[in-house]
């Protein structure tokens, strides 16, 4: 039962509903794979197969879905659990159930956590969307400054985006915070949006009055999400052309704030999350995704097939070293975690060695589990090597309880398991993740560029599209595709014996192009956008090849094109003229 509570560790950031729905689908895969490991455990081979498949689709599944936490860690844990228990696969099905008690217990605690928390983090989400606005308002004159604060609205922006997604589909009286929520979201994009397309028009100031009304309505965003006991604004404001968009804009936040809840319902058009076909976007070749699972499979295949192959006391504690550390962030920091769980593992075997000397009574023994669990808890995102001390006790004291075995000698093997595991996972990482993001960073973004020229034409072009009622523009293929690029750029910088100083030459135009998806997506949304003529559109799509062709084919942009101004959207013309002038100062 206590291994099914181990699904709290994957509760992390996100939206109510979906901190329980992982926390479900958790519970379900943990009880899957204590019956399948018991059930297969006396099969070597048949065990080391379905090892290596649960710790796969796992890794893919956490990896596509971009979910935080331990990815596949406690899956392996779960599974391979048995080697340290009496082997007995008529017991598969009442391990199971004690499992899923375990994570049904975690879910319960979690439920009621969730009820009694004074906001949700949809709430917190939005409300930090209007917070960084105001700091964008102070930060307009400041250029350095007003990048920084630009990059982090554009991320909160996608965080929202994934938590309000996340939410969709709850009970009606969350549906009508929910839909007045993401109102509020779409409409904080679109004060960002015409922020952006002052800057672009080098409207130099902003004037005083509107700073006034963005503090009054991020003040109404934090005090309250519904009608009651909400002062409108009142105070006349005049302000020239160029402002009055802006100012429509914000005075939208408060008509939001303000209007009764069928009014919202009518104008909500939420999203719902679509899991299948993320998981299938990233069944490509020149998904990050799809090739650091397949280099994560052939490391972990080698790793159970050594284990098994050389019988080794607890087979298991071999793949699962190799995993911690395969899960790094990029190269450079799963050979940092590999130091840090050989010295953590040494020491935590040390010190519950130490305990073990003096054979503690059962209570005792479950009292050391649960300070382990607590410290692993608090430890695990500062401090890994610390962490490993916690995670090495927690886990060899719940193997041993569950084999009834707790005693020293099941401590000692650990450190010769964990010295094979990072000794498989650092061989593998240097033959198979030496520069591959680095070499695949160029073709990462010819795709984005390429894609966004056909949401242009798409948007912009005389066959107006959205007019016509035509299906929309697939911009979860274009956010995977940004996460992609950003994922190659992270890796490469991790990567050993890689020019870092050239790759950070990409960042500039990445962010450019995340500003135009950003751009795109709100044309599409808010529907109707002005169309451009053919002579027109046809110098934009030369554009946006020419520079595709930059990245994937390496081939110089010695002058650019000169593009058209768009009668809507300004600043998505500004964003490509500063890519071409970007690639151009390219070495």
């Amino acid at each position: 039962m206590a291994t099914g509570t181990l699904t709290n560790i994957y509760v992390f950031g996100g939206s109510n509903k979906s901190k329980l729905r992982i926390v479900w689908w958790c519970a379900v895969g943990f009880t899957l794979c204590i019956m399948l490991g018991t059930i297969t455990v006396p099969i070597p081979l048949l065990f080391g197969l379905l090892l290596l498949i649960v710790t796969v689709v796992a890794y893919y599944i956490f990896s596509a879905l971009e979910i935080p936490g331990a990815s596949s860690t406690f899956f392996i844990v779960t599974f391979a659990l048995p080697i340290n228990m009496p082997v007995a696969p008529a017991e598969a099905l009442m391990r199971g159930t004690m499992v899923f008690a375990g994570g049904m217990l975690t879910m319960l605690v979690l439920w009621i956590m969730l009820k009694f928390q004074k906001k949700s983090g949809e709430v917190s989400a939005v409300e930090k969307e209007y917070q960084l606005l105001i700091q964008l308002f102070h930060d307009y004159t400041n250029e350095a400054q007003y990048k920084t604060t630009t990059k982090q609205l554009v991320d909160q922006f996608k965080s929202t985006d994934k938590q309000l997604i996340t939410s969709s589909g709850a009970g009606k009286k969350q549906s009508n915070t929910l839909h007045r929520l993401y109102l509020l979201h779409n409409n904080a994009e679109g004060i960002f949006a015409e922020i952006l397309e002052l800057k672009t028009k080098q409207v130099q100031v902003l004037p005083d009055i509107l700073l006034e009304m963005m503090e009054y309505v991020e003040q109404s965003v934090l005090q309250n999400h519904t009608s009651e006991d909400q002062v409108q604004w009142k105070e006349k404001v005049e302000l020239s052309l160029d402002f009055q968009r802006l100012e429509k804009q914000i005075y939208r936040t408060d008509e939001i704030l303000h209007s009764p809840e069928g009014q919202v319902q009518y104008e909500v058009h939420l999203r719902k999350p679509l899991y299948g076909k993320q998981l299938f976007y990233n069944l490509t070749l020149d998904s990050l995704v799809f090739m650091n699972t397949m280099r994560y499979c052939v490391i972990m295949a080698i790793a159970i097939f050594i284990a098994l192959m050389f019988d080794f006391d607890k087979a298991y504690w071999v793949p699962l070293t190799t995993h911690t550390i395969l899960i790094g962030t990029n190269t450079i920091h799963s050979m940092e975690r590999a130091v840090a769980r050989t010295i953590g593992t040494f020491a935590g075997v040390i010190t519950l060695s130490i305990i073990l000397a003096f054979h503690p009574p059962m209570l005792v023994s479950i009292f050391i589990l649960s300070i382990s669990a607590m410290f692993t808890e608090a430890l695990v995102g500062a401090n890994y090597a610390l962490a490993m001390i916690f995670i090495t006790t927690q886990v060899i004291t719940l193997n041993g309880l569950a084999s009834g075995k707790l005693s020293i000698l099941i401590a000692l093997p650990r450190m010769l398991d964990v010295v094979m595991g990072v000794v498989i996972a650092v061989i593998g990482l240097l033959i198979l993740g030496r520069k591959n993001a680095s070499q695949t960073l160029p073709i990462a973004i010819s795709e984005v560029v390429r894609y966004e020229g056909s949401f242009f034409y798409y948007l912009f072009s005389k066959n107006a599209y959205l007019e016509h009622q035509a299906p929309r523009f697939d911009e979860m293929k274009m956010n995977i595709k940004l996460s992609n690029m950003y994922g190659m750029y992270n890796n490469a910088h991790g990567e050993l014996f890689t020019d870092t100083q050239k790759v950070s030459q990409y960042y500039p135009v990445m962010f450019a192009l995340e500003e135009i998806s950003f751009m795109l997506s709100r044309a599409q949304h808010n529907g109707h956008p002005h169309t451009i003529d053919d002579v027109e559109m046809g110098q934009y799509l030369i554009a946006f090849e020419e520079m595709a062709l930059h990245f994937e084919k390496g081939i110089p942009m010695t002058f650019g094109t000169g593009l058209p101004s768009l009668p809507q959207y300004v600043h998505i013309r500004s964003a490509l003229l500063n890519v071409q002038q970007y690639t151009r100062l390219q070495k």
